[in-house]
């Protein structure tokens, strides 16, 4: 019996050696593969930049930001061209528009014709044309108005001036550190160039902005005695009145004719008058 307890407990000592160890190696084991795992690839899945409302991205310039030019071009009939001339004048100084060019001639038949260039406040040109046709004793035989966008061409030449006015700003730095005559005349043959060319590109940038600030109307009026009607029954009138003209006229080319042909005729008459008295025989002589 106490054999027997003696190798029970040695038993027992030989299970929980063996169980701690096989603990042990499992524990290692895990702690190795965990070890030898290669690390996890970063994601190459990245997020995607904020959409703004109305689902797409748009670099364009905005529209209340365009730069456009408009012009006009109107004709107009008066029978009154200096009155006509007065009032376009009038309405444009009502909308601190300006006259650039203005010529009047006369043609043939002693009758006014008006050239004329108009700069009008951009945003203004469409009402100051629709004016002009509602001008009383007037016609308007042609009108159109055409726009011009030019905000590439203007953001672009903007860009050139700043850069030469940066790369002036850095000559006139080098000139200031300039230690020789030599370095002295360079730099300043530089900047001279620099300058000029500086003020070549600001002269077109203030052209192009004028054009953009003032819409150009391109005016003519041509004075007439009768004002060509542009309805149906007006124009049923005007041929019935070019035909009444036209019939007057008649009647007076003839009335001129027998005025200027009367004298002749009555010279005509009195020759041939004379020249058949003369050849008239006389009768025969009584013995």
């Amino acid at each position: 019996m106490k054999r027997f307890n003696r190798y029970s407990g040695q038993v027992v000592a030989i299970a929980l050696v063996f169980a701690i160890s096989l603990g042990l190696f499992g524990c290692g084991g895990a702690a190795r593969n965990e070890s030898a795992r290669p690390p996890a690839a970063p994601s190459m899945k990245q997020a995607a930049p904020p959409v703004p409302a109305g689902g797409t991205l748009d670099v364009k310039q905005p529209a209340a930001n365009r730069k456009v030019i408009e012009t006009a071009q109107v004709t107009l009939e008066s029978r009154d061209l200096p009155a006509t001339e007065t009032k376009v004048f009038e309405l444009l100084a009502k909308r601190q528009g300006k006259v650039d060019s203005s010529n009047v001639t006369l043609d043939g038949n002693g009758r006014r014709n008006g050239s004329y260039t108009l700069r009008i406040p951009a945003g203004q040109l469409r009402e100051y044309v629709n004016e002009l046709a509602n001008l009383q004793d007037v016609v308007v035989r042609q009108r159109s108005i055409s726009a011009q966008d030019v905000t590439e061409e203007f953001i672009d030449i903007s860009a050139r001036l700043e850069n030469m006015q940066r790369h002036e700003v850095r000559l006139r730095e080098i000139l200031a550190k300039a230690n020789t005559v030599e370095e002295i005349l360079k730099v300043e043959k530089e900047l001279a160039t620099a300058r000029g060319q500086i003020e070549s590109v600001t002269a077109r940038l203030k052209a192009l902005s004028g054009r953009i600030d003032f819409s150009t109307v391109t005016l003519r009026i041509s004075e007439v005695t009768v004002i060509t009607e542009t309805n149906f029954f007006g124009k049923l009138m005007a041929i019935i009145r070019d035909s009444w003209v036209a019939a007057g006229d008649v009647v007076l080319y003839l009335i001129a004719t027998v005025i200027v042909l009367s004298p002749l005729a009555l010279i005509v008459a009195t020759i041939v008058w004379y020249w058949r008295k003369r050849r008239k025989p006389r009768p025969p002589e009584q013995p």
